[in-house]
């Protein structure tokens, strides 16, 4: 499965741009819930796949 961000208004994706590294959402649950409220989607639940980027 490609890595494509899932924050709201992001199309960035690993094939479309060099020097992003992905992140997966974080199982545990106090991160995870930071990690959701963060990205602001309303009525929205990650997948496994869900990623977001971090340029370097």
């Amino acid at each position: 499965m490609p890595s494509i961000c899932c924050a709201l208004g992001c199309d960035n994706s690993k094939s479309q741009r060099n020097g992003l590294t992905f992140y997966n959402i974080p199982k545990n649950t106090e991160c995870h819930q930071k990690w959701i409220a963060a990205i602001k989607r309303d009525h929205w639940n990650p997948i496994e796949h869900s990623r977001l980027p971090y340029p370097y």
